[in-house]
């Protein structure tokens, strides 16, 4: 916490679920709307991964985190200042956005005993990197085809242990009724695999509209190097719901949609938002099924249905597909925006935004 140069309280975490980035939004306040009906609540503060540069799986973003739940649960308060502070006797849900969702699948996918990262978070900043042999193919001039094998240092899925700290993660998510997540990247973004490996164009885009680094957000990637359903077990210590929105963003700052396939927030696909198994840059139609197109028209039956067969790791639910963006998910911006029904999905607050939705589903 600071103090701003009027004098007024800066708490940054709190801060984040009011914030607008454009001016319809302003005024706007998810908390507020997921409380109007009542309730404790707290807020968990930490260094991001996109100011951090940290990835999902460490101790500055995923430990810290599970360390803070903690002592939320335990009625210690959140650091903050304000109204309706948790008791430990209140019923928890955790609500998460963006990057945070990674991060929560991360904890509750790995608080359960025989998990592969069971109660440990990383020092580390990459995967593990091994020797393979791979085959390397090129064309000469007039037409025939070379290849030879060569020994290449490629990226595993896998951390190591020589930086693993221990994390009460089973203590964090023990007893927690549920995790919502909304525009939250679970299998990465192609806008970031456009970032760090785009043409360009993509690059332009991401310097006129986005303004991100490789270096800060490389691990939102869609690889499955990245992809957090590779760093958990085959459980979740409690179920997840998802929110996934698919508006662009007002005005010109909708550009930032062209770097990405089918339904987005702007920021994040739709695909890897609701979790869905396959593909996080799946092109997905608005009541989450994908059909054979012709000249850009669906037709015949739907061949791949994100519903609960269907998805990227066990005990995780579609919730809602909503018609709004990556910052009014964040801030309630938009209160009632369209929705489209989707197979498998919980009717609770249909019509309401993220945090009436939550709100419904919890009360």
């Amino acid at each position: 916490m600071s103090v701003d140069s009027d004098g007024s309280l800066v708490q940054p975490a709190l801060d984040y679920w009011s914030e607008a980035v454009f001016d319809e939004y302003s005024n706007s306040d998810f908390i507020e709307q997921l409380l109007v009906d009542g309730g404790n609540y707290g807020v968990v503060g930490y260094n991001s991964t996109d100011e951090g540069e940290y990835p999902y799986w460490h101790d500055e973003t995923a430990g810290e985190i599970a360390r803070q739940i903690i002592e939320i649960r335990a009625g210690r308060g959140d650091r903050f200042e304000h109204d309706n502070q948790c008791s430990a006797g209140d019923t928890f849900w955790v609500i998460s956005h963006s990057q945070g969702a990674a991060q929560m699948v991360y904890i509750a996918g790995n608080a359960v005993e025989g998990s592969p990262y069971y109660n440990r978070a990383y020092s580390q900043f990459d995967s593990n990197t091994e020797i393979q042999q791979v085959e390397t193919c090129s064309t000469t001039w007039y037409g025939s085809t070379l290849c030879e094998t060569v020994e290449e240092e490629v990226q595993v899925a896998g951390l190591n242990e020589r930086y693993a700290v221990g994390v009460d993660f089973d203590s964090a998510i023990s007893g927690v009724a549920a995790i919502f997540t909304t525009g939250g990247a679970i299998t990465g973004t192609e806008g970031v695999d456009r970032i760090c490996n785009g043409s360009w164009y993509d690059d332009l885009a991401n310097e006129l509209f986005l303004g991100r680094e490789c270096s800060a957000v490389r691990y939102m990637q869609t690889n499955d190097v990245y992809t957090v359903r590779n760093y958990i077990g085959d459980n979740l210590a409690a179920p997840v719901y998802t929110i996934g929105g698919y508006a662009a963003f007002p005005g010109l700052e909708s550009a930032t949609s062209l770097l990405l396939n089918g339904e987005d927030d702007g920021y994040i696909n739709l695909a890897s938002q609701m979790n869905c198994s396959g593909s996080a840059k799946r092109s997905l139609w608005s009541n989450l099924k994908e059909y054979e197109t012709l000249l850009g028209v669906a037709y015949d039956s739907a061949i791949f249905s994100c519903d609960n067969d269907n998805k990227g790791t066990a005990r995780s639910y579609n919730l809602a597909s909503i018609h709004t963006d990556h910052d009014a998910q964040r801030n309630g911006g938009i209160l009632s925006p369209d929705y489209d029904s989707i197979p498998d999905g919980l009717d609770c607050g249909s019509g309401k935004n993220s945090a009436g939705r939550i709100s419904a589903c919890t009360n």
